[in-house]
């Protein structure tokens, strides 16, 4: 019995890329994560939705290593994130694309300058081969040309493609996109998901996309998860889950304000907080 369990873990873990179990993560007395299971599966694209302030980014953060759970299980390809030294989270980051919500480009370089930017400062190869790596990423991208552009030179959706290159610079395993459609018109929204999916399926890696714009996601995602009230209340095909019958979906994709999200946040009794006297 327990060699086939030890099995059943160990086949669970090599088709997941990120595991969780039992995660709990509060700030103060706000409960964020309330004993999250997940698994994430490897070579997928996955989105993780929910309403604002459920998590989301710190479930990103959690992968990465840059917060710790309070307490749970966290396996990133197979390593426990939770008790990794300096040295091991450093390894495991170079390891994992970040794209940022904002593309986080560095304003005083300019295109080639920003992709080259974690080549120079994470390894010691010759110019010639960070020249090399750079021209690749940034044609993968289709931005080779616009490798002497200053960030302030680009539109929205040239900024992002070109964080993704920064963001795929060493071939990663994982790539994390937190909100990477917000702000993009029409055509570079097309551009970014068709680059998503197109190197997800020709660097065979797993993609994990925050997003709350479901269209995109149908587009993209092969399987979206829904994050609320600390846990994974719902979880499925991204072109049927909002169908699913669930209060939780159905106030989410919905855009309901009642349903199990409360709109108002808690508070004391408005009427007494008015000085009407309490039941006025």
């Amino acid at each position: 019995m327990t060699e086939a369990n030890d099995s059943s873990g160990s086949e669970a873990n090599n088709n997941s890329m990120v595991r969780a179990r039992g995660l709990k993560t509060s700030f103060g007395s706000r409960v964020i994560f309330d004993g999250l299971d997940m698994d994430i599966p490897r070579g997928k694209i996955t989105a993780i939705m929910g309403p604002s302030g459920t998590g989301k980014t710190t479930l990103l953060k959690h992968i990465t290593g840059q917060l710790k759970p309070d307490s749970g299980e966290l396996l990133v390809d197979g390593k426990n994130v939770t008790q990794l030294n300096r040295e091991g989270l450093y390894d495991l980051r170079e390891e994992i694309g970040y794209l940022f919500q904002n593309s986080a480009l560095l304003t005083d370089y300019d295109v080639y300058e920003n992709v080259a930017f974690p080549l120079r400062q994470h390894t010691r190869l010759p110019e010639v081969l960070v020249r090399n790596i750079v021209l690749t990423k940034l044609q993968a991208v289709g931005l080779r040309g616009a490798a002497k552009l200053m960030p302030a030179e680009l539109s929205g959706g040239m900024a992002r493609r070109v964080a993704l290159a920064r963001a795929i610079v060493f071939d990663p395993m994982l790539i994390l996109y937190d909100e990477p459609f917000v702000g993009l018109d029409p055509i570079a929204l097309n551009q970014v998901l068709l680059l998503i999916r197109t190197l997800n399926q020709t660097l065979g890696i797993t993609s994990v996309l925050v997003a709350h714009e479901l269209a995109a996601i149908q587009q993209v995602a092969d399987h979206v998860m829904l994050v609320a009230n600390g846990k994974v209340v719902a979880a499925g095909d991204p072109r049927s889950i909002a169908d699913d019958g669930s209060p939780w979906t159905r106030q989410f994709f919905g855009g309901e304000s009642d349903g199990p999200v409360p709109f108002h946040y808690p508070a004391a009794d408005y009427a007494a907080e008015l000085g009407l006297g309490e039941g006025a």
